[in-house]
């Protein structure tokens, strides 16, 4: 209910300053828009003018800036999966943590299961094979979409 409030707060008096803040998506885009707050790895903020609250994914923009102390709010900065070892930097995300990202690939791998393993040592080599297929197509980040005894699926997302 708190969380609410401060939300509702923030949405009604950010329309007393009218695109107070610039968002830079990390494929270039810019948006100005009314910053409201980050939570769970989702931007909201609000256009002027319109009163829907709009939610962009944290991995989707580069950088906020504060129009008038000209500071940066948030910086992130592109993940770079290129390399022997840019499997590692590949990030597994929930579905809901994919807005503003695009669709890429869908990737796809079988539970190898070699006698003297665990299963949890099954799922952590498939999920592996996961991360260097979408490092060696370019992709970093990852949504399993599927996973059984036998294989998992996944969707692999970019800026």
């Amino acid at each position: 209910m708190k969380t609410i409030f401060t939300i509702a707060l923030t949405l009604f008096t950010s329309f007393l300053f009218a695109d107070s803040h610039i968002i830079v998506k990390q494929n270039g885009e810019k948006l100005e828009v009314n910053y409201v707050t980050t939570k769970n790895n989702t931007v909201y903020y609000s256009v002027s003018g319109n009163s829907t609250l709009n939610e962009i994914s944290l991995f989707a923009i580069e950088k906020i800036i504060d129009k008038k102390t000209n500071s940066l709010i948030i910086d992130n900065h592109k993940v770079d999966v290129s390399g022997k070892t840019g499997y590692k930097k590949v990030q597994f995300l929930t579905k809901d943590q994919t807005i503003g990202l695009q669709q890429g690939a869908i990737l796809k791998t079988i539970i190898h299961k070699p006698k003297g393993f665990t299963k949890s040592d099954w799922i952590a080599e498939a999920l592996t094979n996961i991360k260097k297929q979408a490092a060696k197509q370019g992709f970093p980040f990852v949504v399993i979409t599927k996973q059984t005894d036998s294989k998992i699926e996944a969707m692999a997302y970019t800026y």
